[in-house]
């Protein structure tokens, strides 16, 4: 059985998917190919086919944060993975693929020099499809850049501190982002900025289009030196952390480090579905994302550590059985042959 991934492939976005194939089928058994993908655009997407005694399996998994469809992908596809799955939305004629796959979150899978090497060889497979070649590379970079999966590991937390960096995303009328992910956001620093009994670091931090609405201007932060490393150590020494479905109500990034870890997590609704829901005083504590609410959670976990450990323990948990880049694949393979 050999595995072959498109060559065109978003290494950032999909590192953690690639060392679920890793580990899934056996590095030895997974190559970089453009032969089977060359009538696909590019886009986030990671494709892959599974050559085997039965032929050939077309694979698509989708990272995007909205919870659209790339047609021409379905259509090639044998079996559509769609992390930002919403049943509410998705038209009925792409569901018969579709298999809902649980957040994942930027790693590095390659070191520098491996990156390098890869980025190389991709490019050079990939010469008449790149139109723009440091933007190619730049994935391979940003990938090295990254923490190998073993960095998620929980740590003891302490009992005051909270750290919480958040981009501030820009805002439009098509996506109103201010009304949701960055007003839930400002609400939680806000108060964590009022409760005297906790050492509270963090911020926004601007993303590549500057939101400069004034709401959140005294709430920017400068991270510049702030590596991933520090940005992990920091989250596992916070007593809790705050998630909120976050570009276009999407899972993000932070929701699936946030289980890894093994965090206390406060919440807002989870807009998009998960394969297996995230329940309430189980492994996630849900509020509506207005400040009254925040206090009183913040103070209910901080306050009873049976209850902030029983949190710990269950998010830990969730991503051993369902959110490791091994599951995720597993999952996929398993629910197209079922």
């Amino acid at each position: 059985m050999k595995i072959y991934i498109d060559s065109y492939v978003d290494v950032d976005y999909n590192a953690f998917y690639i060392k679920g194939l890793y580990d899934f089928f056996g590095r030895e058994n997974v190559y970089f190919s453009n032969d089977y993908f060359r009538e696909l655009g590019p886009n986030l997407n990671i494709r892959f086919v599974i050559i085997g005694l039965s032929g050939i399996v077309r694979y698509i998994i989708d990272p995007s944060d909205d919870t659209s469809i790339d047609k021409t992908d379905y259509e090639w596809s044998d079996c559509y993975g769609k992390i930002n799955f919403n049943s509410d939305k998705t038209l009925t004629l792409y569901r018969r693929k579709i298999v809902i796959m649980p957040p994942s979150f930027g790693i590095k899978v390659w070191s520098r020099y491996e990156s390098l090497y890869y980025g190389l060889s991709n490019l050079m497979k990939e010469y008449n499809r790149v139109s723009d070649v440091k933007r190619f590379l730049s994935k391979y970079y940003k990938q090295s850049k990254q923490l190998p999966i073993e960095s998620y590991e929980p740590a003891c937390a302490s009992e005051s501190y909270i750290y919480s960096i958040n981009t501030l995303w820009n805002s439009d009328q098509w996506i109103n982002n201010d009304a949701t992910v960055n007003h839930h956001r400002a609400n939680f620093i806000k108060v964590c900025k009022t409760l005297s009994y906790l050492n509270f670091e963090g911020g926004f931090v601007y993303s590549t289009i500057r939101n400069m609405n004034p709401a959140f201007q005294d709430l920017m932060i400068d991270t510049s030196r702030v590596s991933k490393r520090t940005y992990i150590e920091k989250n596992k020494a916070s007593v809790l952390v705050f998630n909120t479905p976050a570009w276009a109500l999407c899972h993000g990034w932070k929701l699936g480090e946030y289980l890894a870890l093994g965090k206390a997590i406060i919440s807002t609704p989870i807009i998009n579905d998960l394969l297996v829901p995230l329940e309430h005083g189980k492994n996630i504590h849900i509020v509506s994302g207005e400040e009254g609410e925040l206090r009183d959670a913040i103070e209910m976990i901080v306050g009873t550590p049976v209850y902030r450990k029983m949190l710990e323990r269950n998010a830990r948990e969730y991503y051993i059985n369902y959110l490791t880049p091994i599951k995720s694949i597993e999952w996929l393979i398993n629910s197209r042959d079922a």
